[in-house]
This record gives structure tokens, C-alpha cells and sequence, in this order.
């Protein structure tokens, strides 16, 4: 009997997955939910503090276990004749130069970045060997096979999709060769048909764009310009500058040398306004977005040219570009590549390679094998424990158990009456996103909700928006070109006719970054929802993370109350528990 442990080993975004001996997936986690550290850079996703009871949970004492990790066996043995040759030492870092080179990211910093990569190789399997010695006293592990990073990312979106057959286009800051590549899935297999080379990017394009713009990519602040960018304006000057990053030969996308990226970085920062590290800098996101797309544009028409399709499967950190993603269907009608239906999975970054690791291991063991048809679950992750309410039922007057069957009735009141909500419930979401069971509710109705959750709960950005859960069936009502988005990974406008009745959700540009909720998905959060439904003829509630601004989702139940009681919240569901203020 052998468990495949999948993980996701770049310097950020750690995660781990587990994959029972059927294939099926029995956990899947980012490291910094556990950590409480957002992004968890140079973290293991198997930190020893956890393993052996997370071992103990999900495998069963004298299984085999096979490990998998996302990076390629050929380039981490690159990555260690470096690290011999010195080229990682401090000495040597010093040396190179601050300035941008020709991926758009100082070349002392890149090399740092490769550093962090190559020390997180060295150190994969080594928390699950520990954690195996202290859960079982002995660690059965067969071996750790290495796999491609952009064949994970391809291997988790494709596997966990509704498709058996699609084009596949891998999008992020960087891979064993380069940043993009472009597979086939055809019956449920997945061959590479073009692997892009050379250090530039798109992800890495996307991060010059988020520090220039007056945020930090290290911090992973590119979500932020995609939340500003609807406040700028089309400025023609910067849309020069930009484009002359990057050009189009036929179908292939290629970017500029070196001296040019220097060029265009000085001169965007000698037009950048002085307020902009405070508040960001709104035309140049509209145009860092625009330019983006045009860029994606590009990779979608050959992704077309070599798998045409009418399904697409869309991975790696740049398919987080939900203000894109929204998009692409909709060029069907412009003829530019004739994808009908996209797939983008709940966790398409870099966490999400520890599941696609793992997937391949098990796939390579038991030839022939396919997951069942998706999409996949994203409450792959850790409960909470209720034992803290047990033990506060003695001493908090407005702590109060219910009935299964009335938790949701007695939140949609709560919402329905301006109350703020944290909701805890299941298994933890995998991937970025809080997608109903990790989350901070509202009644999206008031059209000062927004500033009331970030003046008391949230305490972010007042440009960046708070996204709508709509039950599925109501979805055509209330979105054009309605497209179903489980992961919240797609944004659509709405019609203008009901722009009115939830304005605390519509963006500045009438776009919402919507979840489609299903009974089958989350009956819980469904049924919620449906109950506000009844009471207010709206079916949408306002949902953001259940965090505060550079922190990640929590973690615990601990986590949660900890929230209710130093934030504005009114009110906190955990499973079955109901604490008011």
C-alpha cells in the first residue's frame, strides 16, 4: 500500500498534497496557512513542527510512501553545479549589479531568487522523512522523483478539469527553461508541444509593473494593480514605453534586450507621481494590465495554432489574472483563438505543483490511470477544532451552539441586518482564494459595506475590491455572458440593470470577481446563501479571506477568535457555533 506526498518546492509558496493508493486526493495545503506567514518565502511545505500528526491523520502506519517534488532532476543537478561552483555564495552575489537585466528583475536579485530555488531542492522530503521517524518510528520512503515545473502546473489544472480533452497554456515568472509552455491534453494525457525559453517573462513582466506602480512583487502585491488598474486612464505615453518591452514575430512573443527594460524603468520612474508609493499608481496599472493582455493574447493565438480547441486549461501564476481570465471566452466572437470553455484551477500558482507532482508520480506507478472527471474539490485542507468553544461555552454568554439546520437561517439574518460575519466551516480552500468556508461575509446591498468592512475588519486598500458569491442558477440574471467560476478565478460585468442592488460587490468598472455556488460544491455555504436569497430577493453575498491585510487565511479556530475579538466583527460562525457581539 503506497501514499504519494507531492511537494511544492519553489522559494515561495510552498504546499504539500497527499494522494491515497486509489489516486484520490486526501489533503492538499499552502505552507503559510500553517505558518501564518504569507507566501512562507524559503519555508519547507513539509515544516517538521506539523508532520507527524498530519502523517498520522492521512496514512496509516507501515505504508510505503512515495515523494514528488516539481522541479526537474536535470535542473536541480544544474542548480547544484552552480551552487559547487560558488555562484551562490554572498561573495558572489555582491558582485552583480542591482540594475534590471533582460528578465525585467535586477540580476542580483534573480540569482538570489535561483539561490533560494537550488537550497529548497536540497532540503525536499527531508520534513517528511522526520515526520515519519516521530509519527511511526520509521520513515518507508521509497524514493523522491522530480518532475518538470510547468509538466506539474500542467499536470494539476488539466487533471483536476472538466476536460479529457484541451489545450494547455503554463504562464508564470519562470520554469527549468523559461517562463511559458504549451501543452496538449488528449484522453486524458498530457503531452508538451512547446517549451518557451530565455529568462524574460510575463510573470516577471508583471512584477516590474507591480514595483514600478509603487507596490511590491516580492510581497506578491500583484493582485494589486489588477485592483487599481479600472481607477487609471489609457495614457498613451506609458503604453509606448510599456509595449516597447516586448514584440510579436509572426506568432512568437519575444522581449526586449537588457539596456531597453533599463530604459523604459527610467523613464516610468522619472513620470511617477510622488504619491504613488502611497497609493499606487493607477495609469500606469490600466496600462501594466492592457499591455498584459496583449501579451497573453499572443500566447492564447499560438497556443490555438498548435492544439486548437474549444477548451482551454490555464495554469501557472499568471492565470491568478482574473480581471483577464474573465476575457477569454469572449474573444470567440473576434475569431482570435476559439476557446468556448477555460478551465483555470483554484490553486494555479506554485502551491498547486505540489498536488501536480504528486499526480505524476502516481501516474507514472500506475500506467494508465486518469482522475475521475473534475473540477476538483478545493476543500482539500485542514479543519478547525471546535474544542475552544466547548471549553468558552462556560464563561461567554453569547456563545451559542445550534442545530445543523439552523446555522444558516441565523446567519443570513445576521447578514440581512449589516452585520459583519466570519464563517468557518469544512476544510480549508486550496489556493488563494476563500471560496465560502474561510471567509468574512456581508450583505453586498449598502453601498458603504466595502468601506465599513475595510475600515473595521480589514484594513486594506480602498481601491481593491470584495467579490461576490451568487448561487449558479441566479448567475445569467445578474452577469453578462455569464460564464460558471467555482474558484472565483474569472472576472464578469454585471448587467446594469441590477448594478444598483449590490453595489458594495461592483467595481469601479462594473465587473464583479464572482464564486458560483452549488449545492453539490458547498451545501452549507449554498444553503446561506439561498436563505439571504429568501429574505432579501438578492442571491449575492459580499465574501473576502478571513484575514487581515499581509497576513494569510487563518489557520485555527484559535485564529478566528482571536479576530472576532480585536476587529470590528459582529458576529462568528464555526461549524456549528455562533458567537456574538
Amino acid at each position: 500500500m503506497t501514499y504519494t506526498i507531492g511537494l511544492a518546492t519553489t522559494f515561495h509558496d510552498p504546499a504539500i498534497a497527499i494522494v491515497g493508493p486509489d489516486g484520490e486526493v486526501l489533503f492538499a495545503e499552502a505552507a503559510e496557512r500553517y505558518l501564518q506567514y504569507k507566501r512562507a518565502p524559503n519555508c519547507e511545505p513539509d515544516t517538521t513542527a506539523r508532520m507527524d500528526s498530519l502523517l498520522r491523520r492521512y496514512i496509516p502506519r507501515g505504508a510505503e510512501i512515495r515523494l514528488a517534488t516539481s522541479w526537474g532532476a536535470e535542473f536541480t543537478d544544474f542548480l547544484a553545479q552552480m551552487d559547487r561552483s560558488g555562484a551562490f555564495t554572498l561573495d558572489a552575489l555582491l558582485k552583480l549589479s542591482p540594475e534590471f537585466n533582460r528578465s525585467m528583475v535586477p540580476a542580483r536579485s534573480e540569482r538570489a531568487f535561483i539561490a533560494s530555488l537550488h537550497l529548497a531542492q536540497q532540503r525536499a522530503g527531508i520534513g517528511t522523512l522526520i515526520g515519519l521517524d516521530r509519527a511511526f518510528g520509521e520513515a518507508r520512503i521509497t524514493g523522491l522523483t522530480r518532475y518538470g515545473h510547468h509538466l506539474s502546473h500542467a499536470a494539476y489544472a488539466c487533471w483536476s478539469s472538466p476536460f479529457r480533452d484541451a489545450a494547455c497554456l503554463v504562464v508564470d515568472g519562470m520554469g527549468e527553461t523559461g517562463a511559458s509552455a504549451i501543452f496538449a491534453l488528449r484522453d486524458g494525457e498530457i503531452t508538451e508541444l512547446r517549451r518557451h525559453s530565455g529568462r524574460a517573462s510575463i510573470g516577471f513582466y508583471f512584477g516590474f509593473v507591480t514595483d514600478l506602480a509603487g507596490f511590491d512583487q516580492a510581497k506578491g502585491e500583484e493582485w494589486k494593480i489588477m485592483g487599481l488598474a479600472p481607477y487609471g486612464r489609457q495614457d498613451p505615453e506609458l503604453l509606448t514605453l510599456l509595449r516597447r518591452l516586448y514584440r510579436i514575430e509572426g506568432s512568437k512573443l519575444s522581449f526586449a534586450d537588457a539596456a531597453t527594460v533599463r530604459e523604459v524603468g527610467a523613464e516610468i520612474l522619472a513620470h511617477r507621481p510622488a504619491d504613488a508609493l502611497d497609493q499606487g499608481w493607477a495609469d500606469l496599472a490600466r496600462c501594466g494590465q492592457d499591455v498584459f493582455a496583449e501579451m497573453m493574447a499572443a500566447l492564447l493565438a499560438e497556443t490555438a495554432a498548435l492544439c486548437p480547441s474549444e477548451n482551454l486549461v490555464l495554469a501557472g501564476g499568471c492565470a491568478l489574472n482574473s480581471s483577464f481570465n474573465g476575457k477569454i471566452c469572449n474573444d470567440k466572437v473576434a475569431g482570435r483563438h476559439g476557446f468556448a470553455r477555460v478551465h483555470v484551477p483554484s490553486a494555479p500558482a506554485d502551491d498547486g505543483n505540489a498536488l501536480g507532482a504528486a499526480w505524476l508520480a502516481y501516474a507514472e506507478a500506475n500506467p494508465g490511470w486518469r482522475p475521475p472527471a473534475g473540477p476538483l474539490s478545493p476543500y482539500l485542507g485542514s479543519t478547525v477544532s471546535t474544542e475552544p468553544f466547548e471549553r468558552m461555552a462556560a464563561w461567554e454568554p453569547r456563545l451559542r451552539k445550534l442545530a445543523a439546520d439552523e446555522i444558516a437561517p441565523a446567519t443570513a439574518s445576521l447578514l440581512a441586518e449589516g452585520k459583519l460575519v466570519g464563517w468557518v466551516q469544512g476544510r480549508a480552500e486550496f489556493g488563494p482564494r476563500a471560496l465560502g468556508n474561510r471567509s468574512i461575509l456581508a450583505d453586498p446591498r449598502p453601498a458603504n459595506a466595502k468601506d465599513l468592512l475595510n475600515a473595521k475588519v480589514k484594513y486594506r486598500e480602498a481601491f481593491r475590491p470584495f467579490a461576490p458569491s451568487i448561487l449558479a442558477e441566479h448567475g445569467p440574471d445578474w452577469f453578462e455572458d455569464y460564464q460558471d467560476s467555482p474558484y472565483m478565478e474569472r472576472t464578469l460585468s454585471w448587467k446594469e440593470a441590477v448594478r444598483a442592488r449590490v453595489p458594495a460587490v461592483v467595481h469601479e468598472d462594473g465587473t464583479g470577481r464572482l464564486q458560483s455556488v452549488t449545492a453539490q460544491r458547498n451545501p452549507r455555504y449554498h444553503a446561506l446563501i439561498s436563505a439571504f436569497h429568501d429574505l432579501t430577493r438578492v442571491p449575492v453575498i459580499l465574501n473576502t479571506s478571513f484575514n487581515i491585510m499581509g497576513k494569510p487565511i487563518l489557520h485555527t479556530s484559535e485564529d478566528a477568535i482571536l479576530m472576532f475579538y480585536t476587529s470590528g466583527l459582529d458576529a462568528l460562525v464555526v461549524e456549528d457555533w455562533l458567537l456574538v457581539k
